[in-house]
């Protein structure tokens, strides 16, 4: 800008020094002798002034250095074509109906998926290997739980005993249900008759008979002589001379149940069990394995099944002997047996898939000085018949041209194979003659 300013006063000074002269100085009219060479400097004087007025160019001073400034001129966007969008269009709907046209005839005409037969092997053989005894682990565990049975008892009555005493040189009767009463008012009736012998003063006859409290509850606890009075007859007198127990009130109460018991000795187990195989672990040498052939429990509890109690405490002490065996031996020598026996009854055309499983059944020490040991083993494995690449192009050949019915049949009767399935293409209902036009897929199960 400050350029700009610069050039714009200068042009403007210029022009007004040219119009200044142009009007100092006088028209003077030439000679007629005079050389026509003057017209060409009021000519040069006007081109001087048209000069300063339109191209004029600046000074230059000299260390300046002068910028000219150009409008920025920013380029129109070029729209596409529109044909091309229609020749783009046009071109992509052939090629897409053209892979439409030849995809069927790229992809084979027919798929069939065949399941190979498969045999599951479960044996039980007896094994023997390098083993010996550990010496026998004791170790006890002891709990209380609480009482989950519930018992209701209902009122129950005081039972004693009566006296009577007899004066009479003769011998009395005193009825049964003859009722007497306490000095604290409680009411109390005998069970059955006596007959009170005669008296040999200076001796009573006296007999002892049983009764009870007239109502139910603790009040029919009446302590010794409670009753002491004459009665029923002459010169007969009754008395108790023991107190009366038994009587109480009505109740609910919990009692000690044998699901109580057991679940104390469950929990108990386990948590020796936990415990006798990380002791009979600890005795185990490199390359050994433990089985713990037998334990022997051993439970007591401070209550018994039907006990009143709110709680119950339970003790387990429980004693395992182990046994320490080679594991890969017991595994190789299992793996042997059954693959032996596997390969004798299917064939050679099976294979194992997966691994085997070996569960030990049973183990004891045969010989402990040789280290010896007799485990029975349950082994498990599973076999599948091999479709290999010849068996697969004998297939192709053997069902090319058939019908779809008539493939799956000739499949399902070729050992080995237990299920077949055949999809066509384009609705045919029979396989293409060119076995290259078949895909056979083989599928195992896996367990």
């Amino acid at each position: 800008m400050p350029l700009l300013s610069r050039l714009e006063g200068t042009i403007m000074q210029t022009t007004t020094n040219v119009s200044d002269s142009l009007q100092e100085e006088p028209h003077t009219p030439a000679p007629e002798n005079a050389p026509t060479t003057e017209a060409p400097s009021v000519q040069q004087a006007e081109g001087t002034l048209t000069a300063a007025v339109v191209p004029l160019k600046e000074e230059v001073i000299d260390g300046e250095v002068t910028a000219i400034l150009e409008p920025e001129h920013k380029p129109t966007p070029k729209q596409p074509p529109y044909y091309l969008i229609v020749v783009v269009t046009i071109a992509g709907c052939l090629l897409f109906t053209l892979v439409s046209f030849m995809l069927p005839l790229l992809r084979p005409s027919a798929t069939v998926t065949i399941l190979p037969v498969e045999r599951t092997i479960t044996t039980l053989d007896a094994i023997q290997v390098q083993g010996r005894s550990l010496p026998p682990l004791t170790l006890m565990q002891s709990t209380s739980v609480s009482a989950t049975g519930h018992r209701h008892q209902n009122a129950t009555n005081a039972y004693g005993t009566i006296t009577f005493y007899n004066g009479l040189l003769t011998s009395q009767t005193i009825a049964a249900g003859t009722i007497f009463t306490g000095n604290d008012g409680v009411q109390i009736i005998t069970d059955q008759a006596a007959i009170v012998p005669a008296g040999n003063p200076p001796i009573y006859g006296q007999v002892t008979v049983s009764a009870h409290a007239a109502l139910a509850g603790e009040q029919g606890n009446i302590p010794a002589y409670d009753i002491n009075t004459a009665c029923c007859a002459t010169s007969v007198v009754a008395k108790n001379t023991q107190d009366f127990t038994g009587g109480q009130a009505a109740r609910d109460f919990l009692i000690v149940t044998r699901t109580d018991i057991n679940t104390a000795v469950t929990s108990l187990l386990v948590l020796l069990s936990q415990s006798e195989n990380a002791a009979l672990q600890a005795q185990l040498q490199p390359n050994e394995q433990l089985i713990i052939p037998s334990c022997t429990p051993r439970v007591s509890s401070d209550h018994t099944p039907g006990d009143e109690a709110k709680h119950v405490s339970v003790t387990v002490s429980e004693t395992c002997t182990g046994i320490g065996y080679d594991a890969h031996q017991v595994y190789a020598n299992a793996t042997q047996l059954i693959t032996s026996q596997t390969g004798s009854t299917l064939g050679a055309n099976y294979a194992l898939v997966g691994d085997i499983q070996v569960t030990i059944v049973h183990a004891t020490i045969t010989n402990s000085h040789q280290g010896l040991a007799h485990i029975i083993v349950q082994v498990r494995g599973t076999w599948v018949y091999q479709i290999t690449p010849p068996i697969e192009q004998h297939l192709v050949q053997l069902i090319a041209g058939k019908t779809k019915q008539q493939a799956i049949t000739i499949l399902l009767h070729f050992p080995g194979i237990q299920a077949a399935s055949i999809q066509l293409a384009r609705g045919n209902t029979s396989l293409p003659s060119d076995p290259n036009h078949i895909h056979l897929i083989v599928m195992y199960q896996t367990s």
